[in-house]
């Protein structure tokens, strides 16, 4: 059986995209040169812009390190929320009294196997080796800007089935199954409010990606006779690069993950 994988294919197409990007972009990185060598006081001006320059950059890595981590954490609430979408339905089958002993069963084996599902993905679903839904992001510190006290705190709750109160359902009684819809849409609820939360938190690490990448550009632009290379916009394009190469590849190796996982599911 062959499963198509949309998400793993353009994945695969955009990390050779940023593969060639970086490749250019160090190369413009390398070959830049600074006029200054013969002007003492515009040389020690540069050096001073370029320690600056490194206090943003090393900023803006951590914040595009963090929006990979957001979005390599949805993407794993995503499959939570499919499963107790599934699991419901199910739910909500069995709530039907005309059902069979032999309909029962199966109904309550599929609805084990996306239980095991919710927990693997909790544990699988990881950013350069960090289980994002498994409570390993506690306070998480990410630096906004080269200065102190510019930074922000992310904390995700772990996510998994005894966390979203669905680990002992059953599907074995009508009245359980009834109970069972009951609790699956507070497990809704509380990963809707989890994903609200990586949502507002990637919004406001973008705007100070944004606001990062507007000052390097001015005060790069400062001194206009610096670099025929851009300096400040390779470099961040450059970073920006290396992040999303390091989310893409994350989000491939969990697309690769999810789908042998339905291949052992259907015994393929």
């Amino acid at each position: 059986m062959r499963i198509n994988d949309v998400t793993g294919m353009w994945a695969a197409r955009y990390l050779e995209f940023l593969q060639n990007q970086q490749r250019i972009f160090s190369q413009q990185i390398s070959q830049a040169q600074i006029p200054f060598s013969t002007n003492i006081s515009a040389s020690v001006i540069s050096e001073k812009l370029r320690a600056q320059l490194k206090g943003y950059e090393r900023s803006m890595y951590d914040v595009y390190n963090a929006i990979g981590m957001m979005n390599v954490a949805e993407g794993g609430l995503n499959s939570i929320t499919a499963n107790l979408q599934r699991m419901r339905e199910l739910a909500v089958q069995a709530s039907n009294s005309t059902l069979n002993e032999s309909d029962r069963s199966a109904l309550q084996r599929e609805f084990e196997q996306l239980q095991q599902q919710i927990n693997k993905t909790s544990q699988q679903t990881q950013y350069n080796n960090i289980s994002v839904l498994a409570g390993e992001v506690k306070n998480f510190q990410v630096q906004t800007g080269p200065n102190e006290g510019q930074n922000m705190s992310i904390t995700i709750g772990t996510i998994n089935t005894q966390t979203l109160g669905v680990e002992r359902l059953n599907l074995n009684t009508v009245q359980d199954a009834q109970n069972t819809i009951k609790q699956i849409d507070k497990a809704l609820e509380q990963v809707s409010n989890t994903r609200n939360y990586i949502g507002a938190t990637t919004n406001r690490l973008t705007s100070a990606a944004r606001e990062l990448s507007n000052t390097m550009v001015n005060v790069t632009s400062s001194v206009s006779t610096l670099t025929d290379t851009d300096m400040a916009r390779t470099m961040m394009e450059f970073i920006k690069s290396q992040l999303l190469t390091q989310s893409t590849t994350s989000m491939l190796s969990h697309s690769n993950l999810s789908r042998l996982a339905v291949l052992r599911i259907l015994g393929a």
